[in-house]
């Protein structure tokens, strides 16, 4: 069997699953790349073609290794010696082609201009990624998840899913969170007062099927978190408070201020066009 990626003990595994250590935990690269991890991650999953690149380029990694006896332990055979080593180039792999997906995303992340690399990725970036990689119209859409119609924006996401299509989310909040965290037993006024939530972090809504899981019922999805690897279904009509960390399927972050998925119409006030 070949390199393929699947859900494995609630996270997000990718190697070839013959012996213990020759797979990993796909995580982002680093603090800048959840958006590419997740793009990454959909790619391993839905497209065959990518994983068997991914496979040739670590075999190529693995042969120049041995060649110049950066990795000699390799030529010994089985045994957790050369599995270990297996492990550690696949991971690096997996981290380069997320350095050079977010490069090639951000060389047009304005979709007329450029966008710096320490900023992360764009949404726009990601949509014209998923919408490569899946032949479906993947747009932006600013999301209110504290309006009455947001449990139709969620059930939208999840009709995504039971048809196979993963959906990012864009996850954020105030960006004085640790603090107010620290003094939430203090009175904070009125919830109209709190200031905007900023865009911070990307997670990926997986088909159920895709993964081999069952649907986890009414407003929950499995979601992919690029900063541990992990996929654990959430619920997203939950209440959240903007003053405190958000669950960790949402990266730590209360807000969800946009989704990025195949095009449909947006449920009354639910949607709007501004930053939220």
């Amino acid at each position: 069997m070949g390199l393929r990626a699947t859900v494995v003990n609630y996270r997000l595994r990718v190697g070839r699953f013959r012996r213990g250590g020759d797979a990993v935990t796909l995580t982002q690269a680093d603090t800048t790349t959840c958006g590419a991890a997740c793009v990454l991650a959909a790619r391993l999953l839905l497209d065959p073609a990518e994983a068997a690149d991914l496979a040739a380029d670590l075999e190529t990694t693995l042969d120049a290794n041995l060649a110049t006896g950066l990795e000699a332990d390799l030529a010994a055979g089985p045994g957790p010696g050369p599995q270990k080593a297996r492990g550690a180039q696949l991971m690096e792999a997996l981290r380069r082609r997320q350095k050079r997906l977010q490069s090639m995303m951000n060389r047009r992340g304005l979709r007329i201009a450029p966008w710096p690399g320490a900023l992360g990725s764009t949404p726009w970036a990601l949509a014209a990624q998923m919408s490569a990689l899946t032949g479906a119209a993947y747009r932006v859409r600013w999301v209110a998840d504290r309006r009455r119609g947001w449990g139709g924006v969620v059930e939208q996401m999840r009709d995504h899913a039971a048809t196979g299509a993963p959906v990012l989310l864009l996850t954020g909040g105030d960006p004085g969170l640790g603090l107010r965290a620290r003094r939430a037993d203090q009175p904070t006024g009125p919830a109209l007062l709190l200031p905007p939530a900023i865009p911070r972090h990307y997670v990926l809504a997986l088909p159920w099927r895709l993964i081999g899981q069952e649907d986890p019922g009414p407003a929950r999805l499995h979601l992919y978190e690029p900063g541990t690897g992990a996929v654990r279904a959430v619920d997203l009509a939950a209440a959240r408070d903007p003053r405190r960390p958000g669950p960790r399927e949402l990266g730590g972050w209360p807000r969800i201020l946009a989704t990025i998925a195949p095009a449909a119409p947006a449920p009354p006030g639910a949607a709007q066009e501004g930053l939220p």
